[in-house]
C-alpha cells in the first residue's frame, strides 16, 4: 500500500471542511504540509479526489466514493487500536482455568466470581482436575493457572512454574454429633484411637493419603479399620451416619455442619496448603489481572500475610512433583 493512515485522516479532514486551512487547523498541522499529504494520496491512486478551484474546494465523483471507504478504514483502525489497548488491560481475551473442588477451593472461585464482574468480556472457562493431577495441565497448555490444595510445603518441582499461597489449614477431626469426641474443646490424635477412619481413597491421591496415615502414626493413632471413599461430601456423609470420623480442614465446615461436630487436633503437625499454580514465561495480560484479585493468606496468627507480585519468583525445586498434590 502506497499510503497510510494520515493521508486518510488528511482526505477525510479536507472533504469534511472543504477548506485547506480549516481542515489543517483542525489536524494541527502546517497547511503546505496538508497540501502535500493530499498530493501523495492522490498520486498513489492515480486519481484526483478533489476539485480545486480558485475560491472553493469541491470533492470530485472518485472522491466521494473514496470518502466513504476511508471513514470506514479509519473507523476499524479506531477499534482496532482500541481492542489491542484493552487486551492489554487484560479486559480481552480467555482465562482457562483448572482446580480440584475441595472445600479450600472457595477463595480461589470467589477471586474467579470478582474476576467474571470486573472484566465480563474476558472468556472464562473453568475445567475440574482429578485430584492428584495438577502440572500437566499446565504443562500441556490446558489450562493458563490451577488451584491446588495439598499437605505440608508447596514445592512443584519445576522452575518452569510458579506458585502463590492462598490459604494454610490446621486439620479438624469431623466426628457425628452425638459422638464423645464432639463434646472436647480440641482432641489429640491418640485420643481417635480405636476409631474407624473415613478417609479419600489412596487411587484419589496417594500423596495426601500417604501424609494423612503417616500424621496420624506419628501421633499414635492407628484406625481400627479405614473407610475408602471417593470424594469429600461422600465422606461427611458417612461420618454424620456414624460410620467413623475423618480427618479434614478447616475450610470443610463450610460444606456441610448438619449432623456434625468439627474439633481441632492440636498435635495434627502438618498443615493444609492452598495455592495457585500458573507458568513462569506466561505474560498474559489476562492472567496477571487474575492474579491481582487472588485473597492474601491468613497467618497462624490471623493476619494477613504479605504476598508477592503477581510474577513472583519461580517456587524452589523440591521433591514433590506437580502431578502428585491433592
Amino acid at each position: 500500500m502506497k499510503f497510510d493512515l494520515r493521508h486518510l485522516e488528511a482526505f477525510v479532514a479536507v472533504a469534511e471542511e472543504l477548506h485547506f486551512s480549516r481542515a489543517a487547523a483542525r489536524l494541527h498541522v502546517a497547511q503546505p504540509a496538508l497540501s502535500q499529504q493530499i498530493l501523495r494520496l492522490e498520486s498513489a491512486l492515480g486519481v484526483d479526489l478533489l476539485v480545486r478551484e480558485r475560491r472553493r474546494t469541491a470533492l470530485s465523483d472518485v472522491g466521494r466514493l473514496f470518502l466513504v471507504e476511508a471513514r470506514r478504514t479509519l473507523e476499524q483502525a479506531r477499534a482496532a487500536e482500541s481492542v489491542a489497548e484493552r487486551a492489554r488491560r487484560g479486559e480481552l481475551g480467555r482465562l482457562r482455568v483448572g482446580y480440584h473442588p475441595t472445600a479450600s477451593s472457595q477463595p480461589f472461585l470467589t477471586a474467579l466470581a470478582a474476576f467474571e464482574r470486573v472484566v465480563p468480556e474476558v472468556e472464562l472457562s473453568l475445567r475440574e482436575l482429578p485430584m492428584g493431577v495438577l502440572g500437566q495441565p499446565l504443562h500441556d497448555d490446558v489450562v493458563d493457572v490451577a488451584f491446588l490444595s495439598t499437605l505440608g510445603d508447596v514445592e512443584c518441582g519445576q522452575l518452569q512454574l510458579r506458585m502463590r499461597t492462598l490459604s494454610t489449614e490446621r486439620f479438624l477431626v469431623a466426628a457425628p454429633a452425638g459422638h464423645a469426641l464432639a463434646a472436647r474443646a480440641e482432641v489429640g490424635l491418640r485420643d481417635l484411637d480405636g476409631e474407624t477412619l473415613v478417609m479419600l481413597g489412596r487411587d484419589v491421591c496417594a500423596v495426601w493419603h500417604d501424609d494423612l496415615v503417616s500424621m496420624c502414626g506419628r501421633g499414635g493413632y492407628s484406625p481400627r479399620s479405614i473407610r475408602y471413599v471417593g470424594e469429600l461430601g461422600t465422606q461427611l456423609t458417612l461420618v454424620a451416619a456414624g460410620l467413623g470420623v475423618a480427618l479434614v480442614q478447616e475450610s470443610t465446615r463450610l460444606l456441610r455442619t448438619e449432623g456434625l461436630r468439627y474439633v481441632p487436633v492440636r498435635d495434627a503437625d502438618r498443615l493444609v496448603i492452598s495455592a495457585a499454580m500458573w507458568r513462569t514465561a506466561d505474560t498474559s495480560p489476562v492472567l496477571t489481572r487474575f492474579l491481582n484479585l487472588l485473597p492474601t493468606a491468613p497467618t497462624s496468627t490471623g493476619q494477613a500475610e504479605q504476598l508477592p507480585e503477581p510474577l513472583s519468583e519461580p517456587v524452589a525445586i523440591g521433591t514433590r512433583l506437580p502431578d502428585q498434590v491433592h
